[in-house]
């Protein structure tokens, strides 16, 4: 018998089976080279090994969740925040459960919406909390033109903030700083007036 863990697939668990209904479960395990003790189990759980199909190697329990109009809701309901371009926390889904739960007539002492069931639930309808971007007003007009000029600024390579500046006329210093130089009157930002 092998030492390691090993999952076999319900074809094999079948003709062990039957194999041991026929012999006993020590000659179905030396003759499979599996233990008695899985062959016994086996034996047990008889019905849901012959009504899967012959690829199951193990059962996990249900792919749906107890009550899976609750679970329907609520995935409906992050589908729908999400939509809006909301973030959805576990607390929210729990809540939104609980709600749900409530108004199907389901009792608080046989559903309740934890941290579990939030994990659960999630893995079931393959959620996942992901960090929401930042949402970016629209900035004003005003700001923009200053943001424009401190770009100018670090691009001209001047020094100071622009409230110091008030006043003052400055020429991009692409040629030489002079003014009049055609490459710097083409230039993008040919002159600058902060008043």
């Amino acid at each position: 018998m092998s030492s390691k863990r090993v999952h076999y697939d319900s074809a094999l668990k079948r003709k062990v089976i039957v194999y041991a209904e026929e012999h006993g479960n020590r000659a179905a395990g030396r003759v499979f080279d599996i233990n008695e003790a899985n062959i016994r189990r086996w034996r047990n759980d008889r019905n849901s090994i012959f009504s899967c199909k012959a690829t199951t190697k193990c059962f996990t329990g249900p792919k749906k969740g107890r009550y899976p109009q609750v679970d329907e809701a609520v995935l409906r309901f992050v589908n729908e925040t999400r939509a809006k371009g909301l973030p959805v926390t576990r607390q929210a889904m729990q809540l939104k459960a609980g709600e749900i739960a409530r108004t199907l007539g389901i009792e608080e002492t046989k559903f309740k919406a934890t941290k579990g069931w939030c994990d659960r639930f999630m893995r079931r309808a393959g959620l996942s909390l992901r960090r929401q971007p930042a949402f970016c007003p629209q900035l004003p007009a005003d700001v923009k033109q200053k943001a424009a000029a401190e770009t100018c600024f670090k691009r001209c390579r001047l020094a100071g903030p622009l409230d110091a500046a008030r006043g003052a006329v400055l020429w991009e210093a692409g040629g030489g700083g002079d003014p009049s130089d055609s490459e710097a009157i083409d230039s993008e930002y040919e002159v600058i007036v902060i008043t």
